[in-house]
Order: structure tokens, then sequence, then C-alpha cells
């Protein structure tokens, strides 16, 4: 049986983070050469040691995503060693909490610039070469806190919001191209993460507990996230995906 992403090349950035693992994992499994990266050099080889040691193809590539020279530089080494870039993955997660009062600018300007500008770096260094290949997927992750927000998260959800109409713009602009574009929003994940946030918040409560009585998992978000990197999902694009169990309750 042909596998959902044979022999495609997916680069997976934030991948050292519970959800970029595993779609990272995810995706090789079903073929992709995936080429993880972030900052943590030693996160990275021990994801890829696991993948490669489940049959699965996979490179470490060390990312600094808040340097567009850093980024480039990435996305050419992936296009010299494996000729294509199909798929783009941006996971990158800041865990700033903490009431409006106590958050200085400084604490703002690194969740929008390794968030925000850092989707943007890495989406400006792979659609040069998808535009010219006339295909390609991105797929960005925002968060339940761009439509819903959260008191503690202001930082956090107002990137999420601009990935939400950032991703719109670049699937229109480049829809001509045959590139899509789509973002996934998660909910509360099981995750190191959240145990940061709810100790921020106090608990989850209302419909932040999750339609489901319980936190997502990594797994369900790299689920969405397979199927908008697959040709099952060819006609979806700036599209913005929720895998929150039903808590969102914004339109």
């Amino acid at each position: 049986m042909t596998k959902l992403l044979e022999d495609r090349v997916i680069w997976v950035v934030g991948a050292s983070g519970a959800i970029g693992a595993a779609i990272a994992r995810r995706v090789a499994g079903e073929g992709a050469v995936v080429v993880v990266s972030a900052r943590s050099v030693d996160k990275l080889e021990a994801l890829k040691t696991e993948i490669v040691a489940a049959s699965g193809r996979a490179q470490a590539l060390p990312l600094d995503i808040k340097s567009r020279k850093n980024v480039d530089e990435a996305a050419q080494t992936i296009l010299a060693q494996h000729g294509q870039i199909d798929g783009l993955v941006n996971s990158t997660s800041i865990s700033d909490f903490g009431p409006l009062m106590n958050l200085d600018d400084d604490v703002w300007m690194d969740v929008l610039n390794s968030k925000l500008l850092g989707y943007v770096r890495t989406m400006r260094a792979v659609l040069p070469a998808m535009s010219e290949r006339k295909r390609g997927v991105i797929v960005n992750m925002s968060g339940r806190g761009g439509k819903q927000p959260t008191a503690t998260h202001l930082p956090g959800g107002c990137a999420n919001a601009a990935v939400n109409l950032l991703d719109k713009g670049v699937a229109d602009a480049f829809l001509p191209f045959g590139i899509r574009v789509n973002t996934v929003a998660p909910g509360p994940i099981a995750s190191d993460r959240l145990d940061q946030m709810m100790k921020s918040t106090g608990s989850m409560s209302d419909r932040s507990a999750q339609t489901f009585n319980r936190p997502g998992t990594p797994e369900d978000v790299a689920e969405a996230t397979l199927w908008l990197l697959s040709d099952q999902s060819r006609h979806v694009t700036g599209a913005i995906i929720p895998v929150d169990g039903g808590a969102t309750y914004t339109v």
C-alpha cells in the first residue's frame, strides 16, 4: 500500500516540542523524509535516532528561527541535499504566561519574533522553490487563543491571531502557484507546556476543560497535520482547523 507522503521531503520546525515531535514521527511513518529543526541539538538528535530506529528517514538540522540568515541557509541546505521541499510545518511555541501588567515589552517582542516572524521567515525561505515546482504545502500551528483569549496568555494569543490572518493571506497569494497553506489551532494539549499554562491560570475552567473532558494529545494534532500535508486535502487551503475537542465557542 502506498504511503500518504511517500518520498516527500517535509521540514518540521519546532520539532523539539511535544507537538512538533509527534508530527515528525507521524509524517516519517507515512514515508516522508523528515527534516527536524529546533534550537535544542540534543533533542533533535534523539528524535532523529528514534525515527531512524523505527525505519523512518530523518535529518536533524539545528535552527535559530529568530535569524533570517540562519533560516534561509537551512532551507538552502535542505534543497541542496534533497532537491525539494514538499511540505513545511511550523510548530513553534513560546511559554510566556502571566497577567498583562507583569509582561514587559521584551516578552511581547520575544513571542512575536519567535512565532509570527519566525513563521514568516520559514515561509519566505521555502516559497520560491515551491513556486518554481508549482506545488507545496505549508501547515502552521496557531492555537485556540487566536480566537478565544486567555487573560494570562495574551502575547501568545495575539501571535496566534496574527498567524491565522497571515496564513489566509499567503494561501490566497500563492494559490496560482499550486501551493496550499493551512492552519491547525490546537486547544489544550497534554504536555509540559500545558502544565505551565495551568500553573499560570490556576486551572482549566469552564469550556477550557474540553468538551471531551480531557486535553488532547500531540498525536491528535499530528493526525490533522498529516491530513493537511497529504493529497487527501488537495482542495483545502486557507483553512483554520481547530483540534480542541470542541472547546472553542467562538467562530
